[in-house]
């Protein structure tokens, strides 16, 4: 008895799942690596920021992220940094916005 036949089409039915969990960690590894350089991307427009840089300054610098920066309460500034992610997956548009916004915010004391 071939079992050969049996074998790839068992494989031939799985291997669109597996093609479909690599795009999906290929996904999730790429929001989480452009996550934390975005982190890291905020420590240093917080110490341009208090340097005494101007927000078009700033901007200018960092021309495919969004950086709003604005006051909050009274003696705080409040620092948003936004980057669009456009997903490879396809389909993952139902689960996930696409693309997918990452923001990180910053309160700093202004004294």
């Amino acid at each position: 008895m071939n079992r050969k036949g049996q074998a790839l089409v068992e494989f031939i039915l799985i291997i669109p799942v597996l093609i479909f969990l690599l795009f999906i960690i290929f996904d999730f590894g790429t929001i989480f690596s452009n996550k934390n350089s975005l982190s890291s991307i905020s420590n240093d427009i917080v110490d341009m920021y208090k340097n005494g840089d101007s927000k078009t300054d700033i901007s200018n610098n960092y021309k495919d992220i969004e950086i709003d920066i604005s006051k909050y309460k009274s003696k705080y500034t409040k620092i948003s940094i936004e980057k669009d992610i456009k997903l490879v997956t396809p389909g993952i548009g139902r689960i996930l916005p696409n693309p997918f916004p990452i923001k990180i915010e910053r309160i700093i004391n202004d004294a």
